[in-house]
């Protein structure tokens, strides 16, 4: 699927743009900036999956059995839990988790073919900027690519936006691979 379209992208085609509507119209001014209502919305929602997934993971028995997965599956196996079922489990809420957030995102931007890629980078920027195994590394390295780029449009120019990102990723593995809040470069040196 992703090949046909990129043959298609490359070939001049560029498929059918959509947008959302906006789920409510207006906004206020804060020190001289004009916000839109959505962006607000965008902000609760992030706010309300972030604190959830965070007491689901933490304090629910599904949640743990994820973190079992992902830190050791054959430990995790041994003492009972089923890796088809919490795959297939995680892998159906990490889609409704995307497709909530698609809801409240998209009425910002335009949909296309292509959308995913831009997320992609921005995601995996955040992850390996704040470390991989820290909430609160994600939430800062999330600040922190966005004031890089709101910096970047600012000094350099828009079309520079995307490489912040990218030069983030760049430096945080060459200076500390594990994150910025990873644990686990320190607990590989004592071993």
């Amino acid at each position: 699927g992703v090949a046909i379209l990129e043959l298609l992208t490359w070939r001049g085609f560029y498929g059918i743009r959509y947008s959302l509507p906006v789920l409510v119209r207006g906004g206020i001014e804060i020190f001289g900036v004009g916000i839109d209502y959505q962006r607000f919305i965008v902000l609760a929602c992030g706010v309300f999956l972030v604190m959830g997934l965070w007491l689901f993971v933490h304090h629910t028995r599904i949640g743990l059995a994820f973190r079992a997965m992902a830190q050791n599956e054959r430990t995790a196996l041994s003492i009972g839990i089923e890796s088809d079922w919490i795959g297939a489990l995680s892998l159906a809420f990490g889609a409704a988790l995307a497709a909530m957030a698609a809801m409240v995102v998209l009425p910002l931007g335009v949909m296309e073919s292509t959308i995913g890629y831009e997320v992609l980078i921005y995601a995996l920027s955040v992850a390996i900027v704040g470390g991989l195994e820290s909430t609160l590394g994600m939430i800062v390295g999330s600040f922190l690519i966005g004031f890089g780029q709101i910096a970047a449009a600012r000094y350099i120019g828009a079309k520079w936006m995307i490489i912040v990102p990218l030069a983030a990723i760049v430096f945080v593995l060459t200076v500390r691979p594990s994150g910025l809040f990873g644990k686990f470069k320190e607990l590989e040196e004592r071993v």
